[in-house]
């Protein structure tokens, strides 16, 4: 799967290294695909702003979210495959739930660009990663590591446990108990 400046994202049958299918729908360039954990789901994040998801069997566009003020930089799936979260020029980092088809949070922390996110990847023999944690990096240059707890109720405690060592002027409002 490649995504282009062209505004398009191809799916390539590694056998035969021919285009399988190309999708046409974002309106600048495609800066991020991801496949999605259980495989025949695909993410694109783009210039355009938005986060398209889309069904590799059927070739339809199942969500589309305009996602953020600035380009998409980069796009990760959560490892339970129920979450994405994405980066982008604008600074921030928005988490989505994509069973429900909605954001559920803003993340303020780098101040400039974000360029990249990811979350842990599943889980180690000793139970730790499996998306208890993601990463972000940007122009600031800063990498900031976070905790999720997914497995928390809804509410201000979701993400907690900030790990850099510091607010740095956000609180409560923001998501993050500090």
């Amino acid at each position: 799967m490649t995504g282009s400046d062209d505004k398009t994202v191809k799916l390539w049958d590694l056998a035969t290294h021919q285009t399988v299918h190309t999708f046409y729908e974002h309106s600048g360039a495609v800066m991020s695909v991801k496949f999605h954990p259980h495989g025949s789901v695909i993410a694109t994040g783009s210039a355009d702003n938005s986060i398209k998801l889309w069904d590799i069997r059927t070739h339809q566009l199942l969500q589309h979210y305009a996602a953020h003020d600035a380009t998409v930089t980069d796009i990760d799936f959560h490892p339970t495959g129920d979450y994405l979260i994405s980066s982008s020029n604008d600074a921030t980092l928005k988490v989505w739930d994509i069973r429900e088809g909605h954001q559920l949070y803003t993340i303020h922390g780098h101040k400039g660009p974000a360029h990249t996110v990811r979350f842990s990847p599943t889980p180690a023999s000793n139970g730790t990663g499996g998306g208890q944690f993601f990463a972000s990096a940007g122009k600031d240059p800063v990498v900031m590591t976070w905790k999720t707890n997914f497995d928390q109720p809804m509410g201000m405690n979701r993400w907690t446990d900030r790990l850099d060592g510091g607010c740095n002027g956000m609180g409560s409002a923001s998501g993050l108990v500090c």
